[in-house]
């Protein structure tokens, strides 16, 4: 097997990935390929296809991963994909069951052969592009937007919830044309709207807990504009599972979805950010192939068995 691994030499060393890369000699051979710049993983994805390597290993953040994405699917679904979680959030890897305290054991799902087909969002606005976790707007988006990056290396996941207390002080809010599907239009004031296909966002937080990211679903999260201490109450019962009370946080379940914002909505859509003022949301099924630990908190594995049975 040929595998490269596309790593950020600003968040990780060639030192450090040498200890996590395979030793044994029947073991994948592997080659480093960094980063040049903000957005380089996608033009480096896109030659690991040209060249037509096996796998490849995404050693970073939330952000590279979802960089190198853009790079894959347009080109080589059949391509795989492996994770070393060494960015800040690393949202997507607690979804696929990949602990980002523990490398080691990373390492060996990265370059191990359990994977699963997993859904992708394509997202059409202005260029279409895709999106693996979650593209999360209005305040989180703001938030996202709001980290700074000396803070992310100071307080790592924390970053975002202490954001987050500061933002809370002024949140705007949008009015949204939601179509969900080909149902009438659902009109709402909202302070932020998620499309999900994984759970978490910010560092652990679970936006989507019934999210499951091989299902064929769109999991939508719409936060209605609460004073700043519900708002507090209805995440902390929204993280812990609790019930929602009517005229809280809304949830929908959907294929394709239509957004309209006024005024436009800021997105961090696998921690990129972009501005939404129309922009149209929509699964595609098993649509990349990724490598997973052994108790991915975003998949239905009964799904992975009835589809080795078919």
């Amino acid at each position: 097997m040929h595998v490269c691994v596309i790593y950020n030499p600003r968040v990780v060393s060639n030192d450090m990935l040498a200890q996590l890369l395979p030793r044994n000699r029947h073991e994948p051979t592997c080659e480093l390929w960094p980063t040049d710049g903000p957005s380089d993983a996608q033009r480096l994805a896109q030659l690991a296809v040209q060249r037509q390597y096996d796998r490849i290993v995404v050693a970073g953040g939330d952000g590279t991963v979802g960089q190198a994405v853009q790079g894959i699917v347009p080109h080589c679904p059949s391509m795989e994909l492996g994770i070393l979680p060494f960015g800040t959030g690393n949202d997507l890897a607690r979804s696929l069951g990949i602990n980002p305290d523990l490398l080691g054991l990373a390492s060996s799902y990265a370059f191990g052969n359990r994977t699963a087909p997993l859904d992708l969002i394509r997202l059409s606005d202005t260029t279409p592009r895709y999106c693996i976790n979650v593209a999360n707007g209005g305040f989180g988006g703001r938030v996202a937007n709001d980290v700074q990056s000396i803070d992310k290396q100071r307080w790592g996941a924390l970053a975002y919830w202490m954001t987050s207390v500061i933002d809370l002080v002024y949140i705007p809010e949008f009015s949204i044309e939601l179509t969900i599907d080909d149902e009438p239009p659902i009109y709402r004031t909202v302070i932020g709207v998620a499309i999900a296909n994984g759970k978490f966002v910010g560092g652990g937080f679970p936006i989507a807990p019934q999210a499951v990211m091989n299902d064929g679903w769109l999991d939508i999260i719409l936060i209605p504009s609460l004073p700043p201490f519900d708002l507090m109450t209805a995440g902390l019962g929204f993280m812990l599972g609790f019930e929602q009370l009517p005229g809280s946080v809304g949830t929908f379940r959907a294929r394709r979805v239509q957004l309209r914002s006024n005024p436009p909505m800021p997105f961090s859509i696998d921690g990129e950010l972009a501005l939404c003022e129309e922009m149209t949301f929509e699964i595609v099924p098993a649509a990349l192939q990724v490598l997973i630990g052994d108790y991915p908190a975003a998949i239905d594995e009964s799904l992975l068995d009835a589809g080795e049975n078919d």
